[in-house]
């Protein structure tokens, strides 16, 4: 599988380009005076300059927590995203939603996190203490918030 590859809308290209660089680690590719792409971890993200955001406030409660319905990240390592989350911490970044696990004792828990870029646009930054359980559910549960819980047998 190829890197993935997603535009989004900035109002600041100068202040986009400070935090995707000092903030997240990303390095730049190409840019115009409207866009800058940026390397993501391995993929390709391009900020597009525009004169206003969309509105992205309609979201839904996932787990308690007002999630933005359009948002952006990445899967990472457990150790990693601890140490990305201490990161972020020290140098005293706002979280939208501060770090937690989401779905604890289900097939689906996580640990999870959400910062806004400067323009607006959310990122989520997530981790699976066992990667397998990226995309699993418990048979007959695949509907269950979480995926079911992980006591259940016919774990997938």
């Amino acid at each position: 599988m190829r890197p993935f590859h997603l535009a989004f809308p900035v109002i600041d290209l100068e202040i986009t380009e400070q935090f995707y660089v000092n903030i997240l680690d990303c390095k730049i590719g190409r840019r115009t005076p409207t866009s800058i792409n940026f390397n993501f971890h391995g993929h390709q993200i391009v900020a597009h300059l525009v004169s206003s955001m969309p509105d992205y406030t309609d979201g839904g409660k996932i787990d308690g927590k007002q999630v933005p319905p359009f948002h952006f990240g990445l899967v990472m390592e457990w150790r990693q995203w601890h140490e990305f989350k201490n990161h972020l911490e020290q140098l005293n970044v706002q979280f939208r939603i501060k770090p937690h696990i989401r779905y604890p004792g289900k097939i689906g828990e996580q640990a999870t996190l959400f910062i806004d870029d400067p323009s607006g646009n959310s990122l989520e930054f997530k981790s699976f203490s066992d990667d397998e359980r990226l995309f699993a559910t418990v048979t007959g549960n695949e509907n269950e918030v979480g995926g079911g819980k992980i006591n259940q047998q016919n774990n997938q």
